[in-house]
């Protein structure tokens, strides 16, 4: 090994190092080798550290390899489940647009149907009433001011 490639103390600890200290350090807690209190304490004084040697030294008292193990790949976060519409929010959507629609067809169509019988209806109400005024004109005359001297006179 050269010297380049030795773990030096003196060098500044990157922030991947530090990562796959407190990884060790969880992995180490997990097995029973260190209780939640020095955990958390050696957490915050793995992500304090400056050098590699401020890292060795909370690792000198739990068994290892030669240095903190790799560190793990960070897998990118899944994509969010599509969920698929249920029954009833198929049914509420369906209905959502279905019920406006009934209504404005139900609208419509009474609005046809008035027009309808009116154009219908219009040609026998104008005839009735042409005959209303025709019977009207064609009474005999009735009691009226000159009906008494005429007869009786």
């Amino acid at each position: 090994m050269s010297s380049w490639q030795r773990p030096t103390p003196e060098l500044r600890a990157s922030d991947a190092e530090r990562e796959r200290v407190v990884d060790f350090l969880r992995e180490s807690a997990l097995v029973g080798r260190i209780d939640h209190d020095e955990l958390e304490e050696r957490i915050g004084l793995a992500y304090a550290a400056v050098t590699r040697g401020d890292l060795e030294r909370l690792l000198v008292d739990l068994p290892r390899g030669a240095r903190p193990p790799a560190p793990r790949p960070r897998r990118a976060p899944a994509p969010a489940k599509r969920r698929e519409p249920s029954a009833a929010m198929v049914l509420v959507g369906l209905s959502a647009i279905a019920i406006p629609m009934i209504v404005l067809t139900g609208v419509v169509m009474a609005i046809v149907a008035v027009v309808a019988l009116s154009v219908l209806s219009a040609p026998f109400v104008i005839v009735a009433l042409l005959v209303a005024a025709a019977m009207r004109r064609r009474r005999p005359p009735g009691p009226g001011p000159g009906w008494r001297s005429a007869h009786y006179g």
